[in-house]
């Protein structure tokens, strides 16, 4: 039943519109539709069949990607597209399938002598050349290059070869061989006063002596005392006072307690003073008891 008022007439233009609407809604959701499924893949492998949306000719959706189909499977590559594949270096072909033959390509790659491998190449150089860090070029081969050093080898202006070691090693016995050099026996002021040496591979390290701590002093990293009272680190007897001194401490034992301050214990009466103590409060009881007795 139309509202009161309201004619067929007047329904007239709502239904010539209602045709375009639909249409125009379909349009915009199969907008959305293909551009959820080209974010997804490249636009190329999206169609659009009327208002569906599908992989195109030569594509096929797997799990809502559109993934490319070759006939044949690329055997040393990818499929990239309809009956399409993209080698790898090395290899040819519709498929792939191909090897490239490396040593025949101009210019050359290797600069002496060059055997192809399955998808690759290997160079080779002739007799009295090594060849070099890049694989393809060959340069004449130097005396050190046998020589077995441990560290370094340094070709002789006369002629051969000599082992060379860093810095803090020196050259064993053998030639070949470099051994470390113990600069805390060789330096003895190689270090402040307040620090140790420590002798290390090649090298050596200065480190705090017993009783100091790496810290800041007048604005530098220096060895500085290590307070063992203040943090309580030291092994004075509990009936004991620790004195701090610099690199260490020492501790004294308390009043009526006697020992070298790591151990303390307590000093016992005199006996004979305590004897005279005890005879003077007895003859002092005699006393008292003889005046009393003669008042009554």
């Amino acid at each position: 039943m139309l509202p009161q008022g309201l004619g067929l007439l007047s329904l007239f233009p709502l239904l010539l519109l209602m045709p375009l609407l639909v249409a125009d809604d379909n349009r915009k959701r199969l907008s959305k539709a293909v551009s959820r499924l080209q974010s997804k893949q490249p636009s190329v492998a999206v169609c659009t069949y009327g208002q569906f949306v599908s992989c195109c000719y030569g594509w096929k959706n797997f799990n809502g990607v559109c993934q490319p189909q070759c006939k044949k499977s690329c055997r040393n590559g990818i499929c990239i597209g309809p009956n399409k594949c993209s080698c790898y270096k090395g290899f040819q072909g519709k498929y792939c399938e191909a090897d490239v033959n490396e040593c025949g390509l101009l210019p050359r790659l290797c600069s002496h002598s060059c055997m192809n491998t399955q998808g690759s190449y290997r160079c080779y150089c002739q007799s009295g050349f090594q060849l070099n860090a890049d694989g393809e070029t060959c340069s004449k081969t130097s005396p050190c290059s046998n020589s077995r050093c441990q560290f370094g080898c340094q070709d002789q202006e006369e002629g051969g070869m000599r082992c060379v070691c860093p810095s803090g090693l020196r050259l064993a016995l053998d030639n070949r061989t470099c051994e470390d050099i113990d600069e805390c026996q060789h330096g003895a002021d190689i270090c402040p006063s307040s620090r140790s040496c420590r002798n290390t591979f090649g090298s050596y390290l200065c480190v705090c002596r017993e009783g100091f701590v790496i810290g800041m002093l007048q604005g530098k990293m220096k060895c500085r005392d290590k307070d063992e009272c203040l943090l309580g680190t030291h092994r004075c007897s509990r009936h004991g006072h620790c004195i701090n001194t610099l690199g260490s401490y020492m501790c004294k034992c308390q009043e009526q307690f006697s020992g070298d301050g790591f151990t303390c214990q307590k000093q016992k009466i005199n006996q004979s003073l305590s004897s005279s103590y005890y005879r003077y409060k007895l003859s002092k009881r005699k006393i008292s008891t003889k005046d009393f007795s003669s008042e009554s």
